[in-house]
């Protein structure tokens, strides 16, 4: 078996919770379920907005529902927090009565990525991470509790994330994809059990930092990823150029139209470079992500058409 650092399980599954209780706000999310299958000797406490996930979701956690308090006498003072930023914000009496003294909590590089955004509702993103990352840290500074913020770059699995599964949905659906110039912007694909893993490696840390850059063991152009994509697929890559001036010059006269204007904000990105170092979390957590890979064809999920997962950040 391959092996890669933090990240390797025998199915891409995290290394356990060191034992003791643990909170996972956002249990049921992308992330949270690759959190919740590494309960270890962990006490699990998985909150969720709903509905309670069915029995056979329930193994190795007790699920509590957010807005309807802590249980009585429930403390956590650790807590892993997965959903988006702003909600965890939204969370921290939460956090609070559950006597948080430990908090790891995801942010992304969209923080940074998306400032200059041809899409305004991308540039608000932006603003909401930065200020929802600000209220955490100085939150946790006023009340003595240790506060990491981890930011992914692209999270995929292949099967149910918003950006490779969106864009293999794109090809089983018309057999061809289009992009902007030569879609030369690098990308770091991060494999969501990588940052599973450092969400747990985090948590126990001896001296952590603030915050930590997560991105993948591979780096690519945009065009690259999307040829392994059709070759995944096991379809022959028609990838069509559209010249980026004529996409800038659309963008003021489709002002009118949310959808053509983030599609406009996505192609222009992708000649952009959004390389981020993930040094200080290998040396502090034995973060060692994997290079891009998708799952075995014969894996549950992989002629999917639809991806499940909200909108990208």
């Amino acid at each position: 078996m391959e092996r890669h650092g933090i990240a390797s399980t025998a199915a891409g599954v995290p290394p356990p919770f060191a034992a003791g209780p643990v909170a996972v706000l956002g249990a049921s999310s992308f992330v949270g379920r690759g959190l919740l299958a590494a309960a270890g000797a962990a006490e699990l406490h998985a909150f969720t907005r709903g509905p309670v996930p069915p029995p056979a979701r329930r193994e190795g956690a007790a699920w509590h529902l957010l807005g309807a308090g802590p249980p009585p006498g429930l403390a956590t003072p650790r807590v892993v927090a997965v959903c988006p930023l702003w909600a965890t914000v939204e969370r921290l009496p939460l956090l609070e009565a559950l006597g948080c003294r430990r908090l790891v909590a995801l942010s992304s590089t969209s923080r940074f990525t998306k400032r200059s955004a041809a899409d305004p509702l991308e540039r608000e993103l932006a603003a909401r991470l930065e200020a929802a990352e600000e209220a955490i840290l100085g939150w946790a500074a006023a009340r003595g509790v240790r506060a990491t913020l981890l930011r992914p770059t692209l999270v995929y699995d292949g099967l149910h994330d918003r950006n490779v599964a969106r864009i293999a949905a794109t090809i089983r659906r018309f057999g061809w994809i289009a992009v902007v110039g030569r879609a030369a912007g690098l990308r770091q694909p991060v494999h969501v059990a990588d940052v599973a893993a450092a969400a747990i490696a985090a948590l126990d840390a001896p001296a952590p930092r603030p915050a930590y850059d997560l991105s993948g063991g591979e780096t690519l152009p945009y065009r690259e990823l999307v040829r392994r994509v059709f070759a995944w697929l096991g379809r022959p890559p028609r990838i069509f150029s559209v010249p980026a001036p004529v996409v800038r010059g659309a963008v003021p006269l489709v002002a009118w139209s949310r959808r053509l204007t983030a599609l406009a904000s996505i192609g222009l990105r992708m000649n952009d470079d959004l390389v981020f170092d993930h040094a200080a979390a290998t040396a502090d957590l034995g973060f060692l992500p994997r290079p891009f890979a998708l799952p075995s064809p014969a894996a549950p999920d992989h002629a999917r058409d639809i991806p499940r997962e909200p909108r990208p950040t």
